[in-house]
């Protein structure tokens, strides 16, 4: 029973029960590997390793509210999901693009390098990525401002790591963390594709009746 195994707690461990718990229903991934700034390494973040030691009563706690969470011990991810669809996260469509291109992204570098979990990249670098795969948000140009808004949302959410650089002026540099692989399914993937293909197609179209008008 969750009640009693968290009695059998001490004091200062139900208070960071209660800090980590609430961590999770925010941002919905906890990362092993965390960047730090100050010391510019990847250390071993204490609330993941916390998570690891009591995961049998954070499991049991949240069941309680419908929530279920995944250790993976490989990537170094415990990411929470939950059986109802209102609990669900929705981002807008220029974030959903910028998290469909970071985790395309993600896979290719991954696929050249087998060492490493998390894919260092930068504003520009994602643009350029983006065009030269023909992703593009109808109707809006790609900017590095644009971009960083909703990179900003990814990193509320653990997806990313933002190095330095700042949102409001679009010139961040980040990490694409391996949660990325738990906040867009391979399903999603595939539909994801499939819809860009098609909007890619009705736009070639368009621009075909401008030339010939």
């Amino acid at each position: 029973m969750f009640s009693e195994d968290f009695n059998k707690l001490q004091a200062s461990e139900q208070l960071t029960f209660a800090s980590v718990t609430n961590k999770l229903l925010l941002k919905g991934f906890i990362v092993r590997d965390i960047y730090d700034n100050r010391e510019k390494i990847f250390r071993i973040n204490p609330d993941y390793r916390f998570m690891e030691r009591f995961f049998e009563i954070f499991e049991s706690y949240l069941k309680f509210s419908g929530w279920h969470i995944e250790k993976d011990n490989i990537l170094g991810v415990i990411s929470l999901s939950n059986d109802y669809t209102e609990n669900r996260i929705k981002f807008d469509r220029e974030t959903s693009l910028i998290l469909f291109s970071l985790r395309l992204i993600y896979d290719t570098r991954r696929e050249e390098s087998e060492t490493d979990f998390d894919v260092y990249m930068t504003t520009p670098n994602l643009i350029i990525e983006m065009t030269e795969r023909n992703i593009t948000i109808p109707n809006k140009k790609l900017t590095g401002r644009g971009v960083a808004r909703c990179l900003r949302i990814l990193a509320n959410h653990n997806i990313i790591s933002k190095i330095s650089g700042t949102y409001d002026n679009g010139d961040v540099t980040f990490y694409i963390l391996p949660s990325i692989v738990y906040a867009l399914d391979n399903d999603k993937i595939v539909a994801m594709s499939n819809a860009l293909n098609e909007l890619n197609k009705e736009l070639e179209g368009d621009t075909q009746d401008d030339f010939i008008n």
